[in-house]
C-alpha cells in the first residue's frame, strides 16, 4: 500500500538493520465527539517519552491535525510483559500548578476525550461490552469515565457498574497480534 512499508520483527538476539526487536507506540492527539477542539497528547499530565520524537507526518496527517508523538511505553517482539511502569505521578493538595492539571484531566474526562495511539502503524483499536450481548469496537479508548447529573452511565462507562463519579483509566494492557505475510513471485 502507498505509504506503508513493511517491518520485518524479531527477537532480540536476531535483530538486525532488517529485522527490528522493538515494537514503536506512538501518541497522538485526543479528541471528543463532544468538543470541537482536539488536544496534544501532552496537553494533560500523561507520562510522555523523554526524547519528544515522532515519525515524519505526511500531509493528509498534518491536514487532519494528527500530532503523533513517541511515547514511553517499551514493547518487545515476542516479550510478554505482565506489567510495567510508564512513570508515577503525584500531587500535592494546595498546590496551584497541580490543582490546574488535576482540573484538565477532570475536563477531558467530562467531554470524553479519547486517546489515539498507533502501535506498527496501525491504530489501537478498543473494544468493550456494552449492553447485555453487544460489543463496541473503536480506533481510541477514552480517558477515563464520567458519571453525569442524571446519574445514568453512557457511552463506554456503561461497563463499570461500580462507577460513582469520576473514573481515570490509569492502566493499559495492550494485547498485539502481529500477522505474517508472505510474497511468492
Amino acid at each position: 500500500l502507498p505509504g506503508l512499508a513493511p517491518v520485518n520483527y524479531c527477537t532480540k538476539d536476531k535483530q538486525s538493520d532488517t529485522c527490528k526487536n522493538d515494537v514503536s507506540v506512538f501518541v497522538n492527539r485526543l479528541n471528543s465527539e463532544e468538543a470541537i477542539i482536539p488536544y496534544e497528547y501532552h496537553h494533560f499530565d500523561f507520562c510522555t517519552d523523554d526524547h519528544e520524537t515522532g515519525p515524519v507526518e505526511n500531509l493528509g496527517q498534518v491536514v487532519f491535525g494528527e500530532r503523533i508523538r513517541s511515547s514511553p511505553y517499551k514493547l518487545e517482539f515476542k516479550n510478554n510483559q505482565e506489567w510495567n511502569y510508564a512513570c508515577k505521578k503525584s500531587y500535592q493538595p494546595g498546590n496551584q500548578e497541580d490543582l490546574k492539571k488535576i482540573k484538565e484531566l477532570i475536563h477531558g474526562i467530562s467531554l470524553n476525550y479519547q486517546h489515539h495511539w498507533i502501535v506498527d502503524n496501525m491504530p489501537v483499536t478498543w473494544c468493550y461490552q456494552g449492553e447485555p450481548g453487544q460489543q463496541f469496537c473503536s480506533t481510541g479508548f477514552p480517558m477515563g469515565c464520567y458519571l453525569p447529573k442524571s446519574g445514568k452511565p453512557k457511552d463506554a462507562c456503561v461497563m463499570n457498574v461500580m462507577l460513582t463519579k469520576l473514573y481515570f483509566h490509569q492502566h493499559k494492557r495492550l494485547s498485539l497480534i502481529f500477522f505474517f505475510f508472505s510474497f511468492y513471485n
